[in-house]
């Protein structure tokens, strides 16, 4: 194999296959398949996207992926970026700020203890009683009776009041658990993935068959059955938020990093 996309051209060409026929189906711009199948590289393009389309490309024609990737990185160099060395900041010493944020904290101690004496009550070394006056004899069994009695009152009400209380509450807690038991029941298990940002996304299900293949933008949504178990391939996981049932559960990745054929079941979090 000495050109990858010529080689490509050739098979598409042998099925009967126009351009626009693969453009259909796979999702993929037109303007990206004439640049694989003419071996041009265009440098506005990130290479993720470029081997993540190829990769689509092969896998419909039924071709060797491994081998068509491999190729393609060995036809085309990509010089790594040069990292510059960060500048350590300097270090700037004022003594003067120093001393302000000295100054600041002694000030708000003292008016910390000022007002601790000057506001708040200090334990006296000897109660204080209340002067009552003396109650004839004649009146202190009519008092008592009638505290007596309003303690009874109070003393039933609330009996009742907790009587009625602990029924409504084993009610409440009974239905609760009736309701939440059915509601869990009949809730769907779904995945749904959510783009932060333009991020490629392709989708595989258990026969390897590509479910989607294309360039998610911002806000977008893709949602299917957990059940289905797709394996999920994307140049940015860290733009991709997961969903189960509508719970989040973190990003599929860290950004920048490049995932391939991960299946995200519902013990996923991250």
């Amino acid at each position: 194999m000495n050109f990858v996309g010529e080689y490509i051209r050739k098979k598409r060409i042998s099925k009967n296959l126009s351009l626009n026929t693969v453009c259909d189906e796979l999702k993929i711009s037109k303007y990206i398949l004439q640049k694989i199948e003419n071996d041009e590289f265009d440098q506005t393009i990130n290479k993720v996207f470029y081997i993540g389309h190829l990769r689509a490309y092969a896998n419909f024609l039924n071709l060797n992926v491994d081998d068509i990737i491999e190729q393609f990185k060995l036809q085309n160099s990509f010089e790594p970026v040069e990292i510059l060395e960060q500048i350590p900041k300097p270090i700037n010493q004022n003594t003067f700020f120093k001393l302000n944020k000295f100054l600041s904290f002694t000030s708000i101690l003292v008016i910390f203890i000022t007002f601790y004496f000057l506001f708040i009550e200090v334990e006296k070394p000897t109660p204080d009683y209340a002067i009552i006056p003396d109650i004839p004899e004649i009146f202190e069994p009519i008092v008592e009776k009638e505290l007596i009695n309003i303690e009874k009152r109070e003393l039933v009400k609330n009996e009742q009041k907790t009587l009625q209380q602990k029924i409504e509450e084993k009610i409440l807690s009974s239905s609760a658990f009736a309701s939440s038991k059915i509601n869990e029941d009949s809730i769907n298990q779904t995945i749904t993935l959510k783009f932060l940002n333009p991020t490629w996304l392709q989708l595989r299900d258990s026969k390897d068959e590509i479910v989607l293949s294309q360039l998610m933008t911002q806000n977008d949504e893709y949602t299917y059955d957990l059940n289905l178990k797709y394996s999920v391939t994307a140049g940015n996981a860290g733009n991709i938020l997961v969903l189960i049932n509508n719970n989040t559960r973190g990003k599929i990745g860290d950004f920048g990093e490049v995932i391939d054929s991960i299946v995200i079941d519902s013990n996923f979090n991250n």
